[in-house]
């Protein structure tokens, strides 16, 4: 039998990248990142079996859900973005008949803005309006030309962003800039 490896960090980091008195931003790396496709008219099957393993409903269009394990996030129709402590064998175990699954462990980095100047920074980062990003909100926006992905965990005041790794350093740069014009 075939053993896929996969990528992962080595040392799941945490760090703060800015602290200020009115925001915080850090950086994390998270352990298990997958996207989920579900396979035409299996929708309620996978529905009824993430439920069931992740504890989680399958998020409605613009929403994510989460719990103390897992974060699920709609992406697109049918498409989910997963950030779990769960395994890859047991995903895959779980949703193989269902869905495509493929593990972006080692891809994303995650930022979260946290604070009153958050709504001003994000502002002059985003084109779209915050009123209308509200709690338990999710949307896939271009960031600096990096396609991101932006959960509103308390309107205005504290956002999480999954960036690319590898645009990592010009996210960081951007956000430290804005961050100093703002403040």
């Amino acid at each position: 039998m075939l053993k896929i490896q996969t990528m992962s960090p080595s040392k799941l980091t945490s760090k703060i990248l800015i602290e200020k008195e009115n925001f915080i931003l850090k950086s994390y790396q998270t352990s298990n990142i997958f996207s989920i496709t579900e396979y035409k008219n299996e929708r309620e099957q996978l529905s009824q079996k993430f439920k069931i393993f992740f504890l989680l409903d399958l998020p409605d269009i613009g929403k994510f859900t989460m719990n103390k394990n897992s974060i699920a996030i709609w992406l697109r129709a049918n498409s989910y973005f997963v950030v779990t402590k769960k395994k890859y064998d047991d995903v895959m175990n779980t949703c193989h008949n269902l869905a495509s699954i493929t593990d972006q462990t080692g891809g994303w980095i995650t930022l979260n803005l946290e604070g009153k100047l958050t709504k001003s920074l994000l502002e002059k980062l985003l084109t779209l309006d915050l009123e209308l990003l509200k709690n338990e909100n999710a949307v896939r926006v271009s960031i600096n030309k990096i396609n991101c992905l932006v959960l509103c965990n308390k309107q205005f005041e504290n956002y999480t962003i999954f960036c690319p790794v590898s645009f990592f350093e010009t996210m960081k740069k951007r956000l430290v800039n804005l961050t100093n014009l703002i403040a």
